[in-house]
């Protein structure tokens, strides 16, 4: 059994791969308990590499039935129907739907599509840094925001939703809009704002995603917050 924790969307995803026997079954609970204990907006447990799943840690998974209850679950499974009881998903992108991000600080804006969009979230992020205390990346969140939004206002059909999320090591922007079409790096001299944005995200962030959210995509972006902080 291997497992390999990453962060998607500002979700913590826990990819097992393998076979879970029942010597294994601890290690794997464990492993989804220390997750979640660091996990405020929860967590998605992604099973589509095992290649087998001993009775033994399927029982030990049930046990945590209680955390993964719709309509807020804090633990939702990939694929579905490898744990009874538990809420499930059958692709990754809808995983991180269900997931409940309510513990995390967060905060959603429906962004006017106009040229007013972009001044108007940025004036949102400053406000939601103030009430969440990260004001050392601050800076850089407003840009990125700025970006994100203006290629979305620009180059995509509304409407447009911009949602932040603060955890204690990083910060999650994420970008929704009403076309499927993924963003294009483009030169930065096409305008005088925006047409940095894909080349700025790679830049200040430590990783960033397009998930497909039907009729639209959501253009998601994780800013680590400097150590101290």
């Amino acid at each position: 059994m291997l497992l390999r924790q990453e962060s998607c969307d500002g979700v913590s995803v826990l990819r097992v791969s393998g076979e879970v026997d029942a010597s294994g079954a601890d290690a794997l609970v464990t492993a989804v308990q220390r997750v979640l204990s660091k996990a405020s907006a929860g967590m998605v447990l992604d099973l589509s590499a095992v290649t087998d799943l001993a009775e033994a840690a399927r029982d030990l998974l049930t046990g945590l039935a209680p955390l993964s209850q719709q309509p807020r679950p804090r633990v939702v499974l990939y694929p579905e129907g490898v744990v009874a009881g538990m809420a499930a998903a059958s692709g990754l992108g809808a995983a991180l739907g269900q997931v409940d991000r309510r513990a995390a600080p967060r905060t959603l804006i429906d962004v006017e599509h106009s040229v007013n969009g972009p001044a108007l979230a940025r004036a949102a992020v400053t406000d939601f840094a103030q009430r969440v205390g990260i004001d050392e990346v601050c800076d850089d969140v407003v840009l990125l925001v700025s970006e994100m939004v203006t290629n979305a206002v620009r180059h995509a059909s509304p409407p447009v939703r911009l949602e932040l999320q603060s955890q204690a090591g990083d910060v999650v922007i994420a970008v929704r809009d009403g076309s499927p079409e993924e963003p294009e790096p483009r030169d930065a001299d096409e305008d005088a704002e925006g047409g940095r944005g894909m080349l700025l995200v790679d830049l200040l962030t430590s990783e960033h995603g397009v998930r497909s959210q039907p009729p639209g995509k959501t253009v998601w972006a994780r800013l680590l917050r400097r150590s101290g902080s």
